[in-house]
């Protein structure tokens, strides 16, 4: 009897053992790989918006309340991740979207509305942590569209005048150097936008060859040598970034395409030093401006005609992957640094932003939507490849059911046996 009751106890052990193990291992495989929480940063207040830029930990919060029936705001934020603690900039009436992060520092652009008829005045403000106020830019300018850090120096577009009919009238670039206080204006055929910096090299859009007809160029800053991607006669190439050599731009083959409801378009990518590009994406769906930090790629598309999805693409892995579902019915701002991924979304109809840490995602490992990158070289010509379309994928299934089944087998022969 007692052997019986030994057996029972000794059986219900190895069973409660077991179970046991499969409580702790399977989790443990269901999370191996999976990215952080989705992690809202900040909500603005009702009515106002939120944007933001992302680098090396910190974050540059603009809350903007538009001018409407009430006078409109603008307050500036950096948020520092680590700490997740968040601090308000000493700035008095920034435009709001004009700024950039590089480290520690901060630039963004103050407006001085001025009683004569020569309209407002744009002073630039740098903003290195260290110090108690920011450091004004000396030279004042009569609109900025683009504003960037890079090597310390900083890549200014906008009008240093309102006359149109003059070089320094357009949307040009200049360059500013604050260590000797000196101002670069470079002289590009055009008016210049989306620009954007890394170490020696610039990337900007312009419209030298009319409306609708954008394209993306390269400059080093070295030389002021600037060269053109892609061929402007087989579509419309916009919104550039870049990282180290790496160019990562939008393309779209049907030049009208932004004033329709259905949009083919792609995302490529060109290395400056071979000058060969490749397919990044070909969703079949409009594609947001794309962001890139070392080898990895990201933007917002809404592929499948529902809300805009949050994408990654792994220029090692060679793969795409759903970084998040936002609540957008328009695209929102994504950007990337390190492996940080940051975007706005809409949350109960407050505008918000988001972060998701992406360091522990293996592709082969991840659960979203996924595609193959197509490749294909070209030397300054337009891009027309077939498109290729993701599929689901789940992964970590079958191993969780390959363990289950061998945990269940060994249940049923420690059964037998005892």
């Amino acid at each position: 009897m007692n052997d019986m009751h030994d057996h029972a106890s000794r059986k219900t052990q190895i069973l409660f053992s077991l179970l046991l193990i499969t409580g702790i291992i399977l989790p443990g495989v269901q999370a191996a790989g999976i990215p952080g929480d989705e992690v809202t940063i900040f909500t603005a207040e009702e009515g106002a918006y939120a944007y933001g830029i992302v680098d090396s930990g910190n974050i540059l919060i603009s809350e903007i309340y538009p001018d409407s029936d009430e006078p409109g705001w603008v307050k500036l934020y950096r948020y520092n991740i680590s700490r997740a603690s968040i601090v308000t900039l000493p700035a008095g009436n920034p435009d709001g979207i004009n700024m950039d992060i590089c480290g520690d520092t901060i630039i963004w652009a103050e407006i001085t509305e001025k009683n004569d008829f020569s309209g407002p005045e744009i002073t630039l403000n740098i903003y290195p942590d260290r110090e108690d106020m920011p450091m004004e830019i000396p030279d004042k300018f009569k609109s900025v569209s683009d504003l960037k850090l890079v090597n310390g120096n900083v890549v200014i577009t906008g009008r240093d005048s309102f006359m149109l009919n003059s070089g320094s009238g357009m949307s040009d670039i200049y360059i500013y150097y604050p260590d000797e206080k000196r101002l670069i204006h470079q002289e590009i055929p055009g008016r210049q936008g989306s620009v954007s910096a890394s170490g020696d090299y610039i990337v900007f859009q312009d419209d030298r060859y009319g409306q609708m007809k954008n394209t993306v160029h390269i400059m080093n800053l070295k030389n002021s040598v600037s060269w053109q991607i892609g061929d402007e006669k087989n579509g419309v190439f916009s919104s550039p970034d870049i990282s180290g050599e790496k160019v990562v731009y939008r393309f779209d083959e049907d030049f009208g395409s932004f004033l329709k409801e259905e949009v083919s378009q792609q995302l490529l990518l060109t290395e400056i030093s071979t000058n060969k590009t490749k397919i990044i994406a070909s969703p079949g769906a409009r594609i947001s401006e794309p962001k890139i930090d070392g080898d990895n790629i990201v933007w917002s598309d809404r592929r499948y005609k529902e809300h805009y999805k949050i994408w990654l693409y792994d220029l090692n892995e060679e793969r795409e992957t759903l970084v998040a579902v936002t609540g957008n019915e328009y695209p929102g701002a994504v950007e990337i640094s390190g492996s940080t991924v940051m975007w706005s979304d809409f949350v109960d109809g407050r505008s918000t932003l988001k972060i998701r840490e992406m360091s522990s995602l293996k592709a082969s490992d991840s659960d979203p939507l996924y595609t193959e990158t197509t490749q294909q070289n070209s030397e300054n010509k337009g891009i027309n490849d077939q498109d290729k379309y993701p599929a689901e994928r789940k992964s970590g299934t079958s191993l969780e059911l390959s363990l289950v089944a061998v945990i269940s087998g060994l249940v049923l022969i420690a059964g037998k046996r005892y």
